[in-house]
């Protein structure tokens, strides 16, 4: 007898993710939301083309659900970060590219980072492109850095990648009520520790096509 053939069951821990987030989908800003920031100074350029989502995430940061999907223009790393509240519903994006990954050598150049007055968590940051920005979590002259567990799947069915980060968000003023983030990340995955720093916007859920 024929039979319907079965599809295989996602990976435990998979996430549930917003729309039709997924590997392999397609992702494309809006380009009424690529004006929005035109002339304004970016660190980095909102990406004008569709990207190929190669990898989706989540993580859990102030009791919210952060879904992050991954892909690549170039060489340049660009992740979209979609902040949940507690029903699944998409409050904002994030659109965040990697500025820079420093591996820091020695216990003396991890203290610089992650020590008691350290980068991560100071009240000002000079970031890696020379701009100031300042910090958007905590309080005080220095704060603990947030730690959060996230899984990254490239593939629904296979183990994920699991990455455990110990973040600072910081921003600047662009003009208006835009600004942009930097976040910080002192990050441990598959037997390596490092440091990124991650420059990006917020946007509309409105101005993302996802399909």
């Amino acid at each position: 007898m024929f039979g319907m053939k079965s599809e295989p069951s996602v990976y435990p821990g998979y996430p549930k993710l917003p729309g039709t987030l997924r590997p392999g989908a397609i992702v494309g800003i809006q380009p009424g939301e690529i004006l929005r920031y035109d002339g304004l100074d970016l660190t980095v350029v909102l990406p004008k083309e569709e990207l190929v989502m190669e990898a989706v995430s989540s993580m859990d940061i102030f009791g919210m659900r952060i879904a992050r999907a991954y892909a690549k223009v170039g060489d340049v790393q660009v992740l979209f970060q979609f902040n949940q509240d507690k029903n699944g519903n998409v409050e904002d994006i994030n659109c965040f590219q990697i500025l820079q990954e420093i591996f820091p050598a020695t216990q003396g150049d991890w203290e610089t980072w992650l020590g008691d007055t350290g980068l991560i968590g100071g009240a000002d940051l000079n970031a890696p492109n020379g701009k100031a920005y300042t910090r958007d979590w905590g309080d005080g002259a220095h704060a603990e850095p947030v730690e959060a567990e996230e899984k990254i799947f490239l593939d629904p069915t296979q183990p994920p990648i699991t990455v455990k980060h110990r973040m600072m968000l910081y921003s600047r003023p662009l003009g208006g009520d835009d600004r942009e983030f930097m976040l910080l990340s002192a990050d441990e995955e598959n037997g390596q520790a490092l440091v990124r720093a991650l420059a990006g916007v917020v946007m509309n859920p409105v101005a993302l096509n996802v399909y």
